[in-house]
């Protein structure tokens, strides 16, 4: 545990406890049908599709009611942003009604089912699996022989363009995902000597790259899977084979992040299963552009199918969604339960999914989280005519093993300076600038610019690890869910108050 001492006095800190904590928010949609699943979240989470076993419906945050866009069985889909463009595999009436990849069209209403590749197989054309967030791609699988499927790519300019495998027409492999902006698709390729599913990308700017695995015992070519995405195709998560088993000797499967400097990192699973009936997966739905929120599900199949939807931010361990809600004080966590979570908005701050009411009836949802960090308030120009500014790099956690760094920069060389913090936003006049942070006020320890050893210049900057001072425990109001407000203050003896002072940051205490 990281220790910081903190110069509070008693008084301040006991103010402290009355101030308030930051708001998650939550919303219930009904449903179109009875036995309605939820089948994808758009990337900017603004559209949301479901099928009810007779159709397929798209609910979007500017039209809220459900739009009937398909009328038939069909049981998987993606939307894009807005609910503009759906992806779902049909029957084609005018194929000998072979399930084909179609993509409808908002501004038409019009389904256009897509070419597949070389073959079929049963009555089977090809499936589609993911769409970009405009609309102009579809990733899937396709035929090449009739035991044998490759994953496509396909646009209005190229049509459908065959992926390959690593063993050609011999193995098969699928895409599960695309990015938002279309540039790269992950799912994975299967050995052509096992058959193993391995963990694949594909880019348009440098075509197939096989991820690896988790298992030490196999880690080029033991078992995985991508399943999520981040907007620019940078960031890839999935599921993989770790060596391990569950209690009852299955399988164990965790959660991996995979990024080109860092390669696969494990990011763990939750205990949904604790007996561990049948294999245990973890299965991410979605993530956030920078890559790091993911959503999903972990559990097994087992007697009981036990499972649930689960959170895991950078650093942290991982959470059950309704746990994690819970520890943020959302009233909903503690009557309602939360079956899934489909997928996660690029900010990382909303997430969408089913959850079931006390009485039991089905919902969409959508929970929205405080922002991680945001500015606010007006910096001080100081005497050489710089205006110090501040930002945050991170999120601050109670339990997060990352920093979440506090900084300021364009400050004067060689200064002492401190952080006040606080539990609320203000505007008042202070030492000839601004005072962003409402009283009780905290401050820390003294902290010491840097910058030029020499003269007088703005190279000097701050930096203090925020999650450091709320894992002491020197502050008990420093817990989760609280919103808190943060500025710099430096020394400036040209200044008439001989003072600066920095813009704000607030910012709220994730689990």
């Amino acid at each position: 545990m990281r220790t910081l001492r903190i110069a509070a006095p008693a008084a301040a800190l006991a103010a402290l406890s009355l101030l308030a904590t930051a708001q998650t928010t939550f919303q219930s949609i009904p449903l179109p049908g009875t036995w309605t699943n939820l089948l994808d979240v758009s990337p900017d989470a603004s559209a949301i599709l479901a099928s009810d076993g007779s159709g397929l419906y798209v609910w979007t945050t500017t039209t809220p009611s459900w739009t009937l866009v398909y009328s038939g069985s069909a049981w998987s889909g993606s939307v894009s942003n807005g609910g503009t463009h759906v992806a779902a595999t049909l029957p084609d009436p005018n194929n000998s009604s072979l399930e084909t990849a179609a993509r409808w069209s908002a501004s038409t209403g019009q389904w256009t089912f897509l070419p597949g590749l070389i073959s079929s197989s049963g009555s089977s054309l090809s499936s589609s699996y993911d769409i970009s967030a405009d609309g102009s791609v579809v990733v899937g699988l396709g035929w090449v022989t009739p035991n044998t499927a490759h994953a496509f790519r396909w646009d209005a300019v190229n049509g459908t363009v065959d992926l390959g495998s690593s063993g050609g027409n011999s193995s098969s492999s699928r895409p599960n995902c695309v990015s938002a902006d279309g540039s790269v698709c992950a799912g994975w390729d299967a050995d052509p000597v096992t058959g193993a599913w391995r963990a694949n990308s594909w880019s348009q700017a440098s075509g197939a790259l096989l991820l690896g695995s988790l298992d030490p015992n196999d880690p080029i070519n033991g078992w995985s899977e991508c399943w999520a995405i981040s907007t620019n195709g940078q960031y890839i998560s999935g599921s993989s084979g770790t060596g391990l088993s569950t209690p009852s000797g299955w399988g164990l499967e965790h959660l991996f992040r995979w990024d080109s400097t860092n390669g696969l990192v494990d990011r763990g699973t939750c205990n949904v299963d604790p007996f561990g009936w049948g294999s245990h997966n973890t299965i991410p739905t979605g993530m956030s552009a920078d890559g790091v929120v993911i959503v999903g599900w972990a559990g097994g199949g087992g007697p009981f199918g036990n499972r649930a939807p689960f959170i895991s931010r950078q650093g942290a361990p991982m959470a059950r969604l309704q746990d994690d809600l819970l520890a943020l004080g959302l009233p909903e966590a503690s009557t309602w339960t939360f079956a899934e979570a489909t997928g996660v908005s690029a900010d990382g701050l909303t997430v969408t999914g089913l959850a079931y009411d006390p009485n039991f009836t089905s919902y969409a949802f959508r929970v929205t989280y405080p922002a991680v960090s945001q500015t606010y308030c007006t910096a001080k120009t100081n005497s050489l005519g710089c205006v110090p500014a501040i930002a945050a790099n991170g999120a601050a956690s109670a339990s997060a093993s990352g920093a979440f760094t506090l900084s300021a920069s364009n400050v004067l060389n060689q200064k002492t300076g401190i952080l006040y913090y606080g539990f609320g936003a203000a505007s008042l006049p202070y030492q000839g600038g601004t005072m962003c942070i409402s009283a009780p006020r905290v401050r820390t320890p003294q902290l010491q610019s840097g910058g030029s050893a020499s003269g007088n210049d703005c190279t000097g900057s701050y930096s203090m690890d925020f999650n450091a001072v709320i894992q002491s425990g020197a502050v008990p109001q420093l817990a989760i869910g609280a919103e808190i407000c943060a500025q710099f203050w430096s020394r400036d003896p040209q200044s008439p108050s001989t003072t600066g002072l920095t813009n704000a940051v607030s910012f709220t205490i994730f689990p």
